[in-house]
């Protein structure tokens, strides 16, 4: 067993990254990883959400105040 000076670097390192591991210290490399990739998809998935209410309400918008933007004639050219 090897014990560190509450004085010396290597012991607050230590301390430092065990405090801020919180939930996940318990957890292994691979449910380390596996958890990442759900965060990410995750916020993929929000970000798509974000996109297309945004897209809605600014279509909605340019229906209400200029629906001629929208128009297309015979030969799909903007009218």
């Amino acid at each position: 067993v090897v014990f560190t000076s509450p004085f010396s670097p290597s012991f607050f390192l230590s301390k430092s990254l065990t405090e801020g591991a919180g939930p996940y210290y318990h957890l292994t490399h691979s449910e380390l990883v596996a958890l990442l990739l759900q965060r990410e998809a995750d916020l993929h998935r929000q970000r798509v959400e974000d996109l297309e209410d945004y897209i809605d309400t600014l279509l909605v918008r340019i229906m209400e105040q200029t629906p001629t933007i929208l128009q297309v004639g015979p030969k799909g050219k903007p009218i």
